[in-house]
């Protein structure tokens, strides 16, 4: 195979993301054509726009008609559809998905009816109830609960001045005074003892006998209540390793 076997071939795909008006007008100013002419190739035919390049020059042309929007491929000279007998096949909309999109009525259903879920209607019990005149109260008054008014007594209160006492004379207790005689207290030296040896009380200390104890190795059993607890046996027989 030679340097100059690759066709460029364009089936009137656009790549996504691009509206098709954009990639038209784009290749009118890449090719310097008319609105005509750019038209004639979205037939859905394969047309060769570039014909006998070689691969880095092919490459060169698909990266600059890919950034414009067209969607084309690179085919081997002598294996090029525009060299073999093609098949007519009717033209198909290149318009993205969004053009035929439309805006529902206000309050239509999103979804078909047979994809509806009818919910079942809870009976509800009316015979209890009856309309009213729009004034006045919903309730009897036999329904309405009476509160009871309590009686507050507030008596003529008022503020006091800052910092005056707010309990008169006749309002404060008389606290007697206790007497306590100061003429034999005197003030101890830092760290004296308190107490005279007169005024201890005596303690008899308790006779231990310690010749029988002994200390045990660490880790020996001292004869502590032990708890009695059963072992659980946990059922694994619905456990398994992932793989």
């Amino acid at each position: 195979m030679s340097n100059s076997d690759f066709d460029i071939i364009f089936r009137g795909d656009i790549v996504f993301g691009h509206q098709l008006a954009d990639v038209k007008l784009k290749l009118q100013q890449l090719f310097k054509a008319d609105a005509a002419k750019i038209d004639s190739l979205f037939t859905g035919r394969p047309v060769p726009l570039k014909r006998n390049l070689d691969e880095a020059t092919a490459n060169k042309y698909r990266d600059v008609l890919l950034k414009s929007g067209a969607m084309v491929e690179i085919c081997a000279s002598d294996k090029s559809p525009a060299n073999a007998p093609v098949a007519t096949r009717p033209a198909r909309p290149k318009e993205p998905e969004s053009s035929r999109w439309t805006l529902a009525p206000v309050g239509s259903y999103l979804s078909p009816v047979a994809q509806v879920t009818s919910q079942p209607v809870a009976p509800i019990d009316t015979s209890g109830l009856s309309l009213r005149p729009a004034e006045g109260n919903l309730v009897d008054s036999a329904e309405t609960s009476h509160e009871i008014n309590a009686v507050v007594i507030a008596p003529d209160l008022g503020l006091a001045a800052v910092g005056e006492d707010l309990m008169s004379a006749d309002e404060k207790l008389e606290l007697p005074l206790v007497e306590i005689e100061l003429e034999d207290w005197e003030i101890a030296a830092v760290g004296s003892d308190l107490l005279t040896q007169d005024e201890r009380p005596v303690v008899v200390p308790v006779a231990v006998a310690n010749s029988d104890f002994s200390l045990a190795p660490t880790g020996s059993d001292l004869g502590q209540l032990k708890l009695d607890v059963k072992p659980v046996a946990p059922d694994i027989s619905k456990l398994r390793l992932a793989e």
